[in-house]
């Protein structure tokens, strides 16, 4: 993903993952278990899937600019790190002297079972995601549908088939199964709850890093430094879900802190606030089905509450009667269906600079990686 063009980039590549119908008709196969990659210095995959029939790995690039010698080198090192594989550049335009390149720099290195497609997206589409970037995060995702409407989204610029049609690979193709032995799956299977439950709430679409060890997930709230944890089963034996405030961030922890009135009647009668935390903590259900779905009835009170005041910038402060008719919106229809009851809480768990957004955080941080890795 380009730094300029990373939040269309996101919107572009949920969009692509859940909406998408034309796969078929744009690469005469049809794409299986797509999943976003979760961004690192280190990687440069924005959407991977399956195609089941030929058991091969298909690996995306998304960028919304013209393509460049920067996303050639990592088209290359994609092609490196998987030698079996379809790989889809998807940008803006390209200059068919750097597709040459490419097309140059394979054959040198034997690139002979990659299939390539380089894939445009038309100016329609980029209007489009323009104005949807402009919009309240929690309202993309609905929103996005209007991109089905326009013709012609994705185009073939260019296409180098080297795979024999007969020839079958061997990765998996059947979507992962979950061992609820070990905390690394539990998170799995309970981030995939959650974005099951929230699809609206677009950091819920990425996969996770995870620790074999750690029972916690933690999911990015809309702001660098304040993230979203939640656990069905941690070291205390306790599920929670609650707002984190790194040490950056304690005004505005003590902000939130003076509007505890306020958040227990809006969130949840039992929250807690502690050490950085805003919380809700109770004893796991009998099932981990069970203590999933009330961490996500749990979760999306947060989000409904705080989002605002995390992606949509609104003063941290109580807010007046009129104040809270006009904040509404997207919140009140989704509360309305929320019927929750606490379940046995427990306690003892527990133990001013610019608000920079999580996204802004994450591009900067791409763009330092960028510089070292591919000369800026």
């Amino acid at each position: 993903m380009s730094k300029k063009g990373s939040n269309g980039e996101a919107i572009l590549s949920i969009y692509l993952k859940d909406f998408y119908k034309g796969w078929k008709e744009l690469l005469d196969f049809e794409l299986s278990n797509i999943v976003l990659e979760q961004r690192h210095a280190n990687s440069n995959i924005d959407l991977s899937a399956v195609n089941r029939i030929r058991k091969l790995g298909v690996y995306m690039e998304i960028q919304l600019t013209k393509a460049n010698t920067k996303y050639l080198d990592r088209i290359q090192n994609m092609m490196n790190r998987y030698p079996e594989s379809v790989i889809i550049w998807v940008a803006r335009s390209f200059d068919k002297v750097l597709l040459q390149e490419l097309e140059d720099w394979m054959a040198k290195h034997n690139k002979l079972y990659i299939d390539f497609y380089a894939l445009t997206i038309s100016d329609e589409a980029l209007k489009e995601l323009h104005s949807l970037n402009k919009l309240y995060k929690l309202e993309v995702y609905d929103k996005m549908r209007g991109l089905n409407d326009i013709d012609n989204l994705l185009q073939v610029e260019y296409k180098l088939i080297n795979l024999h049609p007969m020839h079958c690979g061997s990765v998996a193709i059947e979507p992962p199964t979950y061992d609820l032995s070990r905390p690394d799956d539990i998170k799995k299977a309970l981030l995939k709850v959650l974005q099951k439950r929230m699809p609206y709430f677009l950091n819920f679409h990425y996969r996770k890093k995870t620790n074999l060890h750690d029972h916690v997930l933690t999911v990015g709230s809309g702001r660098s430094n304040i993230s979203y944890r939640c656990s069905a089963n941690n070291a205390k034996s306790l599920a929670f879900v609650e707002l984190y405030f790194d040490f950056s961030r304690g005004k505005e922890y003590e902000r939130f802190k003076n509007m505890e009135q306020t958040i227990r009647q809006k969130v949840h009668s039992q929250v807690i606030f502690k050490d950085r935390k805003v919380g809700v903590y109770f004893q796991p259900l009998q099932t981990y089905k069970e203590t999933f779905e009330q961490i996500a009835e749990i979760f999306e009170r947060f989000i409904l509450f705080f989002s605002p005041y995390l992606y949509g910038g609104r003063d941290i402060k109580v807010l007046s009667e009129q104040e809270e008719k006009g904040a509404e919106g997207i919140q009140s229809a989704i509360l309305t269906r929320l019927d929750f009851s606490p379940n046995r809480l427990g306690e003892d768990f527990l133990e001013e600079e610019p608000w920079e957004t999580e996204e802004s955080y994450r591009i900067r941080q791409e763009g330092m990686a960028d510089f070292y890795l591919y000369n800026g």
